[in-house]
């Protein structure tokens, strides 16, 4: 199971990687977050997720980021590419999230 995760988290991740960053988002901070931080932390997150084990800090960031990343998704849907863009990207960060929750059990 947790092999197939990472198989999983591997496609999604490479999937992610070859969309563009939404280009009404540069500027724009829904709920007052900085969309373009929150993307680069969560891939940082996510690539070393699938590199191995991640630390306590780099968990608590993985997880505390997803959460705020799905608050916000609800605010974003005036732009279809956006919504569809930062849905990937939350859905791959809790597959990371779960894949390393699954290495430590």
């Amino acid at each position: 199971m947790a092999e197939a995760n990472l198989d999983q988290l591997a496609q999604l991740w490479g999937e992610f990687r070859g969309m563009p960053f939404p280009p009404g988002f540069y500027l724009r901070e829904p709920e007052g977050e900085c969309v373009v931080m929150m993307d680069s932390t969560l891939a940082g997150c996510i690539a070393s997720a699938l590199d191995g084990p991640l630390d306590a800090r780099h968990r608590d960031i993985l997880q505390g980021r997803t959460a705020k990343l799905g608050t916000i998704l609800p605010s974003i849907a005036d732009d279809e590419y956006a919504t569809k863009y930062f849905t990937h990207l939350h859905g791959t960060a809790v597959l990371a999230a779960e894949v390393n929750r699954a290495r430590s059990e």
